[in-house]
């Protein structure tokens, strides 16, 4: 809302400038004060309004949705239906200019022609302004979501957070033991500590690394953490965690290639 705010005086600043440097412009060219004030006072809103309709639905809705041929559509309906107004504006706007001055239409001096192309120019740069930032804020929110997914995708392999006593309690994955289903809840051991967090066990697997593996439909288990295994349990410190039926052949395919990494000491319990 705030930001729809700061948009609209922006808008209202940029016409309200324009406007006036018009004014200022024409009048220095010799033009009458008030001749100028008239015709920009009835022409200004056909282009103002134009300009908006560019700026806030076709712009936003076609062009950065790359609907480059709907928005070329669009905007040629557009111009024509804007010309169609400002005609009607004009010429609103000579009768009413030779009623005042008696039917003489020669004390008119300024060229309405001039003055309507130079808006519809003021209009085309205020659309090129607005492309820009349009432009600029996406580049800088797909960088801002680009380098918050990049800072995601490497912490979630240091830490994760789970509700705990109402509030986000972050837990470090390398002090994990295992993951213990209680039906909606589970329950996560550490070398310190249990949580009892309200999260299903199926959940949280996709949050975690693959050094955590599925070894029973109620357990998850942090493979850096076994001291030893065999075909039907696996330690962890003082935990022996059970190895279903379901899950054996995956868990024991996992484990011994664990077990044949250089960099692991795990022991097969016969």
């Amino acid at each position: 809302m705030i930001l729809k705010i700061i948009d609209f005086f922006k808008f209202s600043w940029y016409w309200f400038f324009a406007g006036l440097l018009l004014l200022v412009f024409f009048v220095y060219k010799g033009h009458s004060f008030g001749q100028v004030f008239y015709f920009i006072t009835f022409l200004l809103p056909v282009v103002i309004g134009t300009s908006y309709y560019v700026n806030t639905i076709l712009i936003p809705n076609y062009l950065l949705r790359k609907k480059n041929g709907l928005f070329a559509l669009y905007t040629i309906y557009t111009v024509i239906i804007s010309l169609y107004f400002q005609y009607l504006i004009t010429f609103l706007a000579l009768f009413i200019f030779s009623s005042f001055q008696k039917g003489n239409p020669s004390l008119l001096t300024l060229n309405i022609s001039n003055l309507s192309l130079i808006l519809y120019l003021l209009v085309l740069v205020n659309v090129v302004m607005k492309v820009i930032q349009k432009l600029s804020q996406k580049e800088t929110q797909i960088a801002s979501m680009e380098q918050k997914l990049e800072l995601e995708t490497n912490s979630q392999f240091d830490f994760i957070v789970v509700r705990f006593n109402r509030e986000n309690y972050t837990i470090q994955l390398s002090h994990i033991l295992f993951i213990e289903s209680l039906s909606d809840y589970i329950k996560i051991v550490t070398e310190n500590e249990e949580v009892i967090t309200k999260e299903r066990i199926s959940k949280i697997i996709e949050r975690l690394p693959n050094s955590f593996k599925r070894v029973h439909r109620s357990f998850v288990v942090n493979s850096a953490k076994i001291s030893r295994y065999n075909r039907e349990f696996i330690t962890l410190t003082n935990h022996q965690i059970p190895i279903s039926r379901t899950y054996k052949t995956e868990t024991i395919t996992f484990l011994e290639k664990l077990n044949a990494s250089p960099s692991t000491t795990k022991t097969i319990s016969k």
